[in-house]
């Protein structure tokens, strides 16, 4: 369902996959009729309203949005993690990861997404994602209408340790800014410097509305090497 081949791929700071235009129009159309409404859910970080696929309302609320099931069951499916667990092989292997062609996501893995609207206030600290994470993507659903709200990618290259998940304010230089634009996708490997982060928003106009998602492991960290 994702054109990647519309892609602009790179591997520094660490290996990320950017694509605009991610869904043909008229399937974009639907996803967004059929996006949720998170309204009535607890706000977190600072200004964001999510629904994710462990809440108790999710296969309820999956039932009537027959185009988000078929994105979901385009991701739920061993051939798709594959192809990413082969494209990334070297980058694998590079940080001692415990993923390998005997991983599946009937087993040992498992796809976590959640669907978000975000205000006034939602920003994200310098942190890459927990270390059960292996491959994070986010899709933006509307353009921007707001200020703030950037994802950072940050560079690490003066540390060679990488002990921390998350770091002080101007800790790591920026490397890139994405900004939200509507049917946008950033996809990247959760590599133990896939460092990143979310500038706050604020004078919103209408909420930033975009998914998060992962291909996780169940049995704890993912990558065994914590140095460069």
């Amino acid at each position: 369902m994702i054109n990647f081949s519309e892609g602009l791929s790179t591997n520094y700071p660490f290996p990320y996959i950017e694509v605009d235009n991610c869904f043909e129009e008229e399937t974009l159309d639907k996803l967004i009729q059929e996006f949720p409404d998170v309204s009535s859910e607890g706000t977190v970080m600072g200004g964001r309203k999510k629904m994710n696929s462990n809440s108790p309302q999710f296969h309820d609320w999956l039932k009537t949005a027959p185009t988000w099931k078929q994105f979901y069951d385009y991701l739920n499916n061993d051939s798709v993690f594959h192809s990413f667990v082969d494209y990334y092989d070297e980058d694998l292997k590079k940080w001692d990861s415990v993923i390998s062609k005997d991983s599946s996501l009937n087993t040992d893995c498992f796809l976590h997404i959640d669907w978000s609207s975000a205000t006034d206030g939602y920003v994200r600290e310098i942190h890459r994602d927990t270390d059960k994470r292996i491959w994070n993507f986010l899709i933006f659903f509307n353009d921007k209408d707001w200020e703030g709200g950037d994802f950072l990618i940050h560079s690490s290259d003066k540390q060679n340790m990488l002990p921390h998940q998350i770091w002080q304010e101007g800790a790591l230089p920026i490397h890139d800014t994405i900004q939200a634009k509507k049917n946008r996708g950033l996809f990247f490997l959760s590599t133990p410097d896939s460092y990143h982060s979310v500038s706050k928003q604020f004078n919103t106009n209408s909420p930033r509305k975009f998914i998060y998602g992962s291909y996780s492991y169940r049995n704890g960290d993912v990558f065994k090497k914590r140095e460069k």
